[in-house]
């Protein structure tokens, strides 16, 4: 399988997003309409262009030769992320129930998957090229579904769950992620199809029919667990965006998709800890 930068043109680095924040809406992506009466509360119409999230993953790595070495070297990747916001093209967060504390309140998150090969990335980096990721996103109308990573295996998600439903069944169109040398930095750039579930469908109600793929990416806060010379079981955590697209996007939007996380503020430079 192709890389990503084949596929859709070279990023940008980690250095570089935070520079490029400021003129984020130069790369606004499409507009979308949602419906939010998804708790029994009053209907309610967002307009927006993104949404932003935070997730939580564990991977799974296998090292042979005692050394990064390309195809031999595969990985695993199981988590879940959570839906924090709808973005303006303007900037900012827009009003809306998704997360509010009132009766209308609801949640949303997603349970993934992500499988490919590993190879070493500079200075003690890390590039992951993706074969495949699944991932399914579900509303949570009572705000009382409980995530957690397990030990093993993928997340099974707690609580109050019969009343969640799904909404969008995502599958790899491409992808890849980075751990940069000596920090626990990195960034991930995925292209992803999109399926509507019919739920779904009754939640995302412009355009029809609706966008079928979309861009997710941002930044890796804390990556712990790491090695280059041993198989090993890391946890990673950080944030993006995810905007919808009709086609390949170019690669300036592209940019963005490593922006979200860093104008919310989540990105500190932590020492990778050793497995």
């Amino acid at each position: 399988m192709k890389s990503f930068r084949q596929n859709v043109g070279s990023l940008l680095t980690a250095g570089t997003l935070g520079t490029l924040l400021a003129t984020s809406s130069v790369f606004a992506a499409p507009l979308f309409q949602v419906q939010e009466s998804v708790a029994g509360g009053a209907a309610n119409v967002v307009t927006a262009d993104r949404i932003s999230f935070e997730y939580h993953a564990r991977i799974d790595q296998t090292i042979t030769g005692g050394s990064l070495a390309g195809n031999d070297d595969n990985f695993i990747e199981e988590g879940f992320l959570t839906k924090a916001a709808f973005g303006s093209p303007t900037g900012g967060s827009i009003p809306s129930q998704l997360n509010s504390l009132g009766p209308e309140g609801y949640g949303m998150y997603g349970i993934f998957t992500i499988t490919g090969e590993a190879d070493p990335l500079g200075a003690g980096g890390i590039q992951a090229n993706f074969d495949t990721a699944v991932m399914t996103l579900f509303i949570d109308p009572g705000q009382d579904t409980v995530l957690a990573l397990p030990a093993a295996g993928p997340v099974v998600p707690g609580g109050v769950t019969a009343d969640d439903f799904a909404i969008i069944n995502f599958t790899l169109s491409a992808g890849e992620a980075h751990i940069f040398g000596g920090l626990a930095n990195g960034d991930f750039d995925t292209l992803l199809n999109v399926s509507l579930t019919a739920a779904g469908q009754a939640y995302f109600i412009d355009p029809v029919p609706f966008f079928p793929l979309e861009n997710f990416g941002g930044n890796t806060e804390t990556f712990t667990g790491g090695s280059l010379t041993e198989s090993f079981i890391a946890t990673a955590d950080g944030g993006g965006i995810e905007l919808f697209q009709t086609q390949v996007p170019e690669p300036g939007t592209l940019a963005l998709l490593g922006l979200g996380i860093m104008g919310m503020g989540f990105i500190s430079r932590r020492r990778i800890k050793s497995a």
